[in-house]
């Protein structure tokens, strides 16, 4: 079970933030910082579960955690960095030991949390920070909807899709479908969403949402308006939740239409959707699963592995791990998030005993990393060694 913190994080006001720890490594844990106007607290202790199996997913041995500040992300940029501030303050002795190390999230920048740690005078990781990984995310959420359609003879030339969400990760999801061959048919921020049975072109709408930002749903002129809460139940093959918790519950699970989910969201159902959509046979691929490509890319890049061999391994190594869980779940006949949890809950045990160990061999491999982190010991020393490792990490 999660410890969760609850912080009044500007005295005076009624603006509330979270830290949700789910797991610890060597007494550490990692997951971004959110900031949102919907945040509740089961969806960000989820999300917190989450991160924990999508670093055992990969093969890393981190803790997970998610934390969020409850207020609009679109406020005045002078108003969020005081309640980052003031945030971090109130965090300050979690921080300052590196107990949890915030990522970037839905509302928040790494400029943003630099800021945040600045501000209370405590110094970033120099490889914690800095690595755009919204395209990789997008990547294999693409990918494990790709590798799904293969496997129920979907045709992704005559497929549609509703993409929930247009920032890093959903517009990546977006695009990639779009240049594929899909028929991306509705797409949503926090500001409405847009809907053209005959697909919409997100090239456009990219191009106009650099100017617009959120607004672009809006602004687009071709394309009818729908509420955002229509996206979920669209007459679509494939619906791509890339943008809050909780896009899926039991009052609107039974009335889904598509037939895979692929999430760019973390905690996009809940428990009783997940049983819905399961007796509706709709395969819906597991958060940690689906969205992970931003875990893979940051660990790689930081390695001084390229762009390339990111996507490389992402197109073979990814897909045929997802294949091998799909084709697994239809011998057993059960959700492909109870199976994925289940094998993936074991791998965290593994990885956290091995990272725990006291061997004398352990404990300098922890040294190691530690300077690494701190960067001490430069990156270029791991490339040679890094493709071998990932690859181990990753079976």
């Amino acid at each position: 079970m999660a410890t969760l913190f609850s912080i009044d994080v500007c005295e005076g006001t009624k603006v509330n933030g979270y830290l949700a720890i789910d797991t610890l490594v060597n007494g550490r844990c990692y997951g971004g910082l959110r900031v949102a106007s919907d945040i509740s607290t089961d969806s960000l202790i989820q999300a917190a579960r989450t991160m924990s199996l999508k670093y055992a997913f990969v093969g890393m041995p981190f803790g997970g955690a998610k934390a969020g500040i409850v207020a609009d992300p679109e406020m005045p940029q002078a108003d969020k960095r005081e309640l980052l501030r003031s945030f971090g303050h109130a965090l300050r002795p979690i921080l300052q030991t590196r107990t949890y190390i915030p990522g970037s999230d839905l509302g928040v920048t790494d400029d943003d949390l630099k800021f945040m740690l600045s501000s209370n005078s405590i110094r970033a990781l120099p490889r914690s920070l800095g690595q755009d990984t919204g395209f990789y995310a997008g990547l294999t959420v693409f990918t494990a909807a790709t590798t799904a359609a293969e496997h129920i003879g979907l045709d992704l030339n005559r497929a549609s899709v509703a993409v929930e969400g247009f920032g890093s990760v959903g517009g990546s999801v977006a695009e990639t479908f779009w240049k594929k061959g899909s028929k991306v048919v509705a797409v949503s921020t926090s500001r409405g969403a847009i809907y053209d049975k005959r697909g919409i072109n997100i090239g456009e709408l990219l191009n106009l949402g650099r100017r617009t930002g959120s607004d672009v749903v809006n602004q687009f002129p071709k394309a009818e308006r729908i509420d955002k809460s229509e996206l979920a139940t669209l007459k679509v093959d494939i619906f791509c939740p890339c943008a809050h918790s909780h896009s899926l519950t039991r009052d609107n699970a039974g009335h889904v239409s598509a037939r895979i989910i692929s999430p760019g969201a973390n905690a996009h159902t809940t428990a009783d959707a997940e049983k819905i959509l399961f007796k509706e046979r709709i395969l819906s691929l597991p958060d940690f699963v689906a969205n992970c490509g931003g875990v893979i890319a940051a660990s790689m890049i930081r390695s001084g592995l390229s762009d390339d061999f990111v996507k490389h391994f992402i197109e073979h190594k990814f897909r045929q791990k997802v294949s091998d869980m799909i084709k697994a779940v239809e011998k057993k006949n059960i959700p492909i998030k109870e199976y994925a949890e289940k094998i993936t809950e074991d791998k965290f045990l593994r990885l956290k005993e091995a990272a725990e160990k006291k061997s004398i061999s352990s404990k300098a491999f922890n040294f190691a990393l530690e300077l690494y982190r701190n960067g001490i010991i430069p990156y270029q020393l791991l490339t040679p060694i890094a493709p071998r490792y990932f690859e181990e990490r990753f079976k």
